[in-house]
């Protein structure tokens, strides 16, 4: 599976990039259903419940200079598939373009009945969340 979608901004390059680069802010906000999310020196772990089902994904996230990539591994009971999210900032353009791929037992499902409409509320929200972002963390 793979969806991808581009998002105008009006934010500062570097404070958008340093929320973007953040696991605890993006994961919840284009995955809905991850509650928890911990991090430390470029990797993470979240959980959460999909369908009534309780899952697990742990993976690394690599900050380049204009982009942010998530890459991991999705585990529910003995299911389990491998993911990337990749964040790229254009800031001539200001836009951000952001990719997702997937392979494992949520394929169908997440593409068919969920993913676009996460995206599609990402991209609607991100600049409001964004901004109060900054706020909070005075950026």
């Amino acid at each position: 599976m793979q969806v991808e979608k581009e998002i105008l901004y009006p934010h500062e390059f570097e404070p958008l990039k340093t929320i973007l680069s953040d696991p605890t802010f993006v994961l919840p906000r284009v995955f809905p259903p991850i509650k928890n999310t911990r991090f430390k020196e470029g990797s993470f772990e979240s959980n959460g419940k999909f369908m009534g089902m309780q899952f697990n994904i742990e993976g690394n996230y690599y900050i380049g200079s204009e982009s942010v990539t998530y890459t991991f591994i999705l585990k529910a009971g003995r299911w389990k598939g491998n993911g990337k999210l990749v964040i790229e900032l254009k800031p001539q353009q200001r836009k951000i373009n952001v990719k997702f791929s997937y392979e494992g037992w949520m394929d169908t499902l997440s593409k068919t009945f969920f993913m676009s409409k996460w995206f599609n509320d990402f991209a609607s929200k991100l600049d409001e969340e964004v901004r109060l972002e900054r706020i909070r963390r005075k950026i």
